[in-house]
């Protein structure tokens, strides 16, 4: 399968709830149990994302579009605090993401589809894609925020699930294979690396 025919299915077929569907975070289905995606640095996340904030989760909620021949979702409530960047960001916010349980009790799981708690506390790097606003490549667009060491909350990402290609310097693709949740970094220097980012 080419490149440009793979990206054109997954808009037909799966980008209603997967994130990412831009020219330069192709989503792709994996074998063994993951979904494999290009990687998306902070940088690269701040410019793809139309919204960059800071929001706690309030509630989740089944949706099933089944009937009307669509799919299953999990509607996220977001309660934003802090907005680092975009406009016209509303106070409260009900994210769609594909999977969750349906009506009759069958759930749909998406390999590397970010899944939140009620409660939560997180930096997002949303992308608009045509069902709303979603993390900009899966797991890789999720930052949970932690209590650290001295008051100074830190962050980290959950990227299980989550097979990451990578380009090389020869403009060559290869996988760096299913990943681990990163390190773990103050919250105040994610967002200077956002701003920075957003000042270029």
């Amino acid at each position: 399968m080419s490149k440009a025919s793979g990206r054109s299915k997954l808009m037909t077929k799966v980008a209603q709830g997967l994130s990412a569907l831009s020219l330069s975070v192709g989503l792709i289905a994996a074998p063994a149990h993951a979904a494999t995606v290009l990687k998306v640095d902070v940088a690269e996340a701040t410019r793809l994302s139309q919204w960059v904030v800071r929001a706690r989760v309030v509630s989740l909620a089944p949706l099933d579009l089944r009937a009307s021949g669509d799919s299953i979702y999990t509607e996220v409530t977001l309660a934003i605090d802090t907005v680092y960047r975009g406009k016209d960001v509303p106070k409260t916010y009900v994210m769609r993401m594909l999977g969750g349980l349906g009506k009759d009790g069958i759930a749909l799981s998406v390999p590397g589809m970010p899944e939140f708690k009620p409660g939560e506390d997180v930096v997002l790097f949303l992308e608009k894609v045509g069902i709303g606003h979603v993390p900009c490549g899966l797991g890789q667009g999720v930052w949970r925020v932690a209590p650290g060491v001295l008051g100074q909350p830190v962050v980290y990402r959950d990227l299980g699930g989550l097979a990451i290609m990578a380009r090389g310097p020869d403009g060559k693709i290869s996988e760096q294979g299913p990943q681990q949740p990163l390190g773990v970094k103050l919250l105040s220097q994610l967002v200077r690396e956002i701003q920075a980012t957003d000042a270029k």
